[in-house]
């Protein structure tokens, strides 16, 4: 059934149904652009070979990576911007359990995220260290400091903070002992007048994630070039630390971006693995399920 006749977000606004969009703005800094289309991430791994088991008629998405190793799922909640809106993990265990997870809120622009996502089919560099990832953000101008033992990175316009912390994982042992556990997190928020801070959204990354997943996003989120947003994407409570500015970039050539995007995507994506028959899409959604 054809459901270009239905006046909604899924025919446009800025991917598909171009005419209805007259101009695009360019916004920074970019962590404040609001979460823009979530087909950026999705339709490039459809692309790249990713196959769908999302159920029919549920409000979610759940991708599975080509080698069937990974898992994406989307599952929009709202209106706690604190929820986890993506998740992405090794297919052996939901949320990571028996490797690495990575979750982001709703107000992650979808770009920062397909920085991560894009970069997972790409072979883990053998050198890559922690302080090739630090040197990104620092080169970015974010200012790398201490806070109670942890190191983090401020940006800017300082509403947003990268930190690598230690946590207690406690999934999977014994004699409830946590196992020391290091994470990339990113927090954005803005000042109050009550002196507190506005949330806007946090994303959770392991440190054994793939490298090179771990250096896309944080090139992705500390990039200071502006991201593309129509009317109504970004955020409406960010009280003036968001600037914006009409794009020369016609709705047409953003579209035609994209379409090379899903090129590019086709053109590199890895070959089909042997069939080992239809996925149950209920059962993904089993594995996938937050507990």
């Amino acid at each position: 059934m054809s459901h270009e006749h239905f006046y909604s977000r899924t025919n446009g606004p800025t991917i598909h149904r171009i005419n209805r969009v007259r101009y695009l703005d360019e916004v920074t800094p970019r962590h404040l652009a609001g979460g823009g289309d979530p087909r950026h991430v999705t339709e490039y791994l459809l692309a790249a070979g990713w196959s769908n088991h999302s159920v029919p008629g549920y409000p979610h998405v759940l991708l599975e990576s080509p080698d069937r190793k990974l898992h994406l799922a989307l599952e929009p909640t709202a209106p706690e911007e604190r929820d986890t809106w993506w998740r992405i993990h090794p297919a052996s265990g939901p949320d990571g359990d028996a490797g690495w997870s990575a979750h982001f809120g709703g107000h992650t622009p979808v770009e920062i995220i397909a920085g991560f996502t894009g970069a997972l089919s790409t072979p883990t560099p053998a050198q890559t260290q922690t302080a090739d990832l630090w040197h990104i953000a620092e080169s970015r101008g974010w200012a790398k400091q201490s806070v109670d033992g942890d190191q983090m990175a401020l940006s800017p316009d300082e509403t947003a903070i990268l930190a690598r912390v230690q946590t207690l994982t406690f999934a999977g042992t014994r004699d409830n002992v946590g196992t020391p556990t290091w994470r990339w997190k990113t927090e954005v928020s803005l000042p109050r007048a009550d002196g507190r801070r506005q949330w806007l959204w946090g994303a959770t990354l392991d440190d054994t994630a793939p490298a090179a997943a771990l250096a896309g996003f944080i090139t992705s989120l500390t990039s200071p070039a502006p991201l593309l947003r129509d009317e109504g994407q970004t955020i409406g409570h960010t009280f003036g630390y968001l600037h914006s500015t009409r794009s020369p970039i016609a709705p047409e050539q953003n579209y035609r971006r994209h379409l090379q995007r899903l090129e590019d995507a086709q053109r590199t994506r890895p070959p089909a693995p042997p069939s080992a028959g239809p996925a149950s899409p209920t059962g993904m959604a089993h594995r996938t399920k937050r507990r």
